[in-house]
């Protein structure tokens, strides 16, 4: 292909992958939208003096990012969640490698946030089921408490 020629199956192929990506858009935009609620609200009954970061009602579908309470497992959560197959991220997405905290979870920080402890990052697509949310939650339980998670 010359310099200044349209890829015209580049554009084409382009078209009809946004085509089926927006199709089903909405379904797939409620289906994560009810897996990070049924996430917070299972995180909530188990450690109560967990705190969501962000603002509830407009943050982004897709992630949920709280702070999780002191424990001595702390520095070693996100390594036990992976051994447990459960891939979270630490902090925000804007801290990412950074040994500092993040910034960003400061600043939006509200005075009476209860937890202290670690903030870690969980993020749903379309592609998680319930029982991928329910096995999350049982695990950080586990790793943070010691206990079980009551359905």
């Amino acid at each position: 292909m010359r310099a200044g020629t349209e890829n015209l199956y580049g554009i084409v192929g382009m078209a009809k992958a946004l085509e089926l990506a927006y199709e089903n858009m909405k379904n797939h935009r409620a289906h994560i939208e009810s897996l990070k609620q049924r996430m917070k609200a299972k995180l909530r009954k188990a450690l109560p003096e967990l705190s969501v970061n962000g603002c509830e009602e407009r943050s982004l579908y897709t992630v949920l990012n709280v702070t999780l309470p002191e424990t001595a497992q702390a520095d070693m959560l996100l390594f036990l969640l992976d051994i447990d197959g459960v891939a979270v991220s630490s902090g925000s997405a804007c801290s990412s490698g950074s040994n500092q905290g993040s910034h960003v979870l400061r600043a939006i920080a509200s005075d009476d946030t209860p937890a202290t402890g670690p903030s870690i990052r969980f993020s749903f697509s379309r592609y998680n089921t319930e029982e991928e949310v329910d096995y999350a939650v049982e695990k950080l339980v586990k790793h943070l408490v010691g206990k079980k998670v009551s359905a």
